[in-house]
């Protein structure tokens, strides 16, 4: 069971690293739009504040969520990791996480 859980931290982290990445081009585009180097004629309503401190909360937790995934996946790690990601699965919506957190807590551990 401790592979599983393993497992399906990679494949959350996977999917985590393609919302990092997704966080960073829109920062970019947010930026260039409310510099005006794009989108000049145009009104765009994602070019605002709001939507940049938006992206860079999300690309900040990403970021923590990828380092944690690797302390966790370590061997002889505690419980206590596993129970952070199925609250951390939970409130993000990632599957993956939930069922990584769940194996993790069933795995025998030596």
């Amino acid at each position: 069971m401790e592979r599983a859980s393993r497992v399906m931290y990679s494949i959350a982290n996977f999917f985590t690293w393609i919302v990092a990445i997704l966080a960073i081009i829109g920062i970019v585009l947010t930026s260039l739009s409310m510099a005006h180097v794009i989108f000049k004629d145009m009104d765009v309503a994602f070019a605002n504040i709001p939507t940049l401190v938006y992206l860079i909360v999300v690309l900040v937790v990403a970021l923590v969520t990828i380092a944690l995934v690797r302390k966790a996946k370590g061997k002889n790690t505690s419980k206590g990791w596993d129970v952070l990601f199925i609250v951390l699965g939970v409130l993000g919506s990632n599957i993956f996480y939930i069922l990584g957190g769940i194996f993790g807590v069933i795995a025998t551990r030596d």
